[in-house]
């Protein structure tokens, strides 16, 4: 009996991933732990390995489907075996994945416009060349690539190319199916969707005499719009995986969790000297370099440790504290916001923190991530200083009690002891829960938190060169 390919569990927030690439084709032979297909979760792109041994029978979905977890996207088996499938029970379509059917819906048109390139996916390796569709007897559309082959999954047509030039193309509006690849064996890469789209921008408009046939018989359109009063549309995107994922939680967070802001000043001269100490410590003995924002999650995950309350979450009708700190940190990405992170923070040495973050920076900007880098936090920092932001208040990342916003450290005066002297000062706001979270407790948290990072001794505590 076949064996169901199914869009696996990646993550605790996954919901759908979108098929980036097939590693195999309709009628290959499958070993069992062999990567069979890539997948784009909510954070990263991700091998998923066959279950079993086999021959390739099915594919339901294709390069660009955002499909549910759980849902079955093809079948391994004996070679002729016949399986079900037929029919894709998320949308009723033939449940080939580049016709008609599929996540664009039976019998959808696709123009030869950036609609081509979202029916091939945002991201992927290779996909359909997809630029023109016609009407068969049945009244699906037929998709075809650029020299008029077919764009099913191992067949001619299909266009390689690499993620981040496909959704560099997708937010042009460029046709893939048009790009010369300078790439190894032809394949597209960045800087080719740039050449292209530049070219195209300088090349002049064709004259209406030029016009396809269909063209010149299409109605007239009304004129669009210019000068004042004008809303020009420059380009039209649909969300990424990442983007949509992050759009779902936060706007959910921002109309169900009841949130409350405190803000403090803090002093930051010790701290950043003490930064400038530990840096050059470091380079000595090839330790990671130490950010501020390393320093930060360490001195949260200190004040954490004392404040259970706010290393909490709330689960139906109970609060849960949890016996970890992990922190997480804000990541910002092109397609959005992911949070890796820090676990035990409270424990770690400041070096060991630094590695960590550097390290999992990284990962995440090659959509490199995995289930064990995020998904675990019980607090999480967002820090916009280096954008020059003095103070913000963030959405809480749910199902987190608090998050903590900080800005940049600035000099500016402060009055101490009736004189006035220039400071290294930082502004740090805490968002919170009001159901899980005081306002007096809230305000102890930050108190204390502000105490760690202006009388930073105690974030030595474990310094080992570790």
């Amino acid at each position: 009996m076949a064996t169901e390919v199914i869009m696996p569990v990646l993550g605790m927030t996954m919901e759908s991933g979108i098929i980036v690439e097939w590693m195999k084709s309709e009628g290959d032979s499958v070993k069992e732990g062999e990567v069979l297909f890539n997948v784009e979760t909510d954070k990263s792109v991700m091998e998923v390995e066959a279950k079993a041994s086999g021959t390739l029978l099915k594919i339901l979905h294709g390069p660009g489907d955002d499909v549910p977890i759980q849902q079955i996207i093809g079948y391994i088996g004996e070679a002729g075996e016949t399986v079900g499938g037929d029919e894709d029970p998320g949308d009723g379509g033939d449940g080939d994945p580049c016709d008609g059917g599929g996540a664009t819906g039976g019998g959808a048109v696709i123009g030869a416009d950036a609609k081509a390139s979202d029916a091939a996916g945002t991201t992927g390796e290779e996909a359909p060349a997809a630029v023109a569709t016609e009407q068969d007897g049945q009244g699906q559309a037929a998709m075809t690539g650029s020299d008029g082959r077919s764009g099913l999954p191992g067949q001619p047509g299909r266009v390689k190319i690499s993620p981040k030039a496909r959704r560099h193309a997708r937010d042009l509006g460029v046709d893939i199916g048009n790009i010369a690849g300078t790439g190894p064996s032809g394949r597209i890469v960045f800087s080719d969707v740039e050449a292209f789209a530049a070219q195209a921008a300088a090349a002049p408009t064709p004259a209406a005499a030029t016009a396809t046939p269909a063209m010149a018989s299409a109605p007239a359109t009304a004129p669009v719009p210019s000068g004042p009063g004008s809303k020009r549309v420059q380009r039209r995107a649909p969300l990424s995986g990442l983007r949509k994922v992050a759009a779902t939680r936060l706007a959910e967070s921002a109309s169900t969790i009841p949130h409350f802001y405190l803000t403090m000043d803090v002093d930051m001269t010790r701290l950043t000297g003490l930064r400038e100490q530990l840096i050059a410590y470091g380079e000595k003995r090839g330790l990671a370099r130490v950010s501020v924002n390393d320093l930060i999650i360490k001195a949260a995950g200190i004040a954490l440790r004392s404040f259970p309350a706010v290393n909490a979450s709330l689960e139906g009708g109970d609060i849960v504290e949890y016996a970890d700190v992990n922190v997480g940190f804000a990541v910002a990405l092109d397609d959005g916001l992911v949070v890796p992170v820090v676990a035990s923070a409270d424990q770690k040495s400041v070096f060991e923190i630094a590695a960590l973050t550097s390290a999992l920076g990284e990962k995440a900007r090659a959509q490199g991530l995995g289930p064990a880098d995020y998904g675990y936090g019980t607090f999480t920092i967002s820090n916009l200083g280096m954008f020059g932001v003095d103070q913000f208040t963030a959405i809480i990342n749910p199902p987190e009690a608090a998050i903590l916003a900080v800005g940049r450290v600035k000099d500016a005066p402060v009055a101490v002891d009736g004189k006035v002297e220039i400071k290294a000062m930082m502004s740090i706001t805490l968002s919170s829960d009001h159901r899980l979270i005081d306002g007096a407790v809230a305000g102890r948290f930050l108190s204390h938190l502000r105490e760690v990072l202006e009388q930073p001794l105690e974030l030595l505590i474990g310094q080992d060169g570790a």
